[in-house]
């Protein structure tokens, strides 16, 4: 009985080495999956900056083409404009500009955080996933173990000598 014992306990080791390295895997996968994710947020990121900057550009130089066109039409006129209602209207465009840019300004941290949110969410859940393939591991181990088997044969049993009545007598 016993060459047979030492067969299925190595038969057990040799499961347990097996499911430590699956998981392993699994968790590098995982991480793997969150590298990608990583780079997946970073390039999102940058593209999200670069549509920004093209718009602000853009309205940059719409701007510049409306103020162009205003001093064309008051020199056309004979009129400066440098003053009155030529002023006024080039204090405008700008007031405009500088409050479209405030909102793009706005759309795009709203964005940024929104992205910075997901990603910390993926992050989560990746550590969660880790987290219960390295329990169920662990659980797997644990009820490997025949715990119940060492209780029985007194391997776990004190050696000392059992008393009740809050240690004041010995048991029969």
């Amino acid at each position: 009985m016993l060459p047979l014992a030492g067969i299925l306990l190595g038969m057990q080791a040799a499961g347990m080495i097996v499911d430590y390295a699956q998981t392993r895997r699994q968790q590098g996968l995982i991480q793997a999956g969150r590298e990608i994710e990583q780079a997946q947020y970073e390039a999102n990121l940058e593209a999200l900056r670069a549509q920004f900057g093209q718009e602000s550009l853009s309205a940059m130089q719409q701007l510049r083409q409306n103020i162009g066109t205003q001093i064309a039409v008051q020199a056309a006129r004979g009129t400066s404009s440098a003053a009155g209602t030529a002023l006024n209207l080039r204090t405008a465009s700008q007031s405009a500009f500088q409050q479209d840019e405030r909102t793009r300004r706005m759309n795009l941290l709203a964005k940024e955080a929104d992205l910075r949110a997901g990603n910390a969410l993926t992050g989560l859940h990746a550590t969660a996933s880790e987290t219960q393939l390295g329990q169920a591991m662990t659980g797997r181990f644990l009820n490997m173990i025949p715990l119940s088997n060492l209780m029985n044969t007194g391997v776990a049993q004190s050696k000392t000598k059992k008393s009740g009545g809050f240690g004041l007598g010995e048991i029969a």
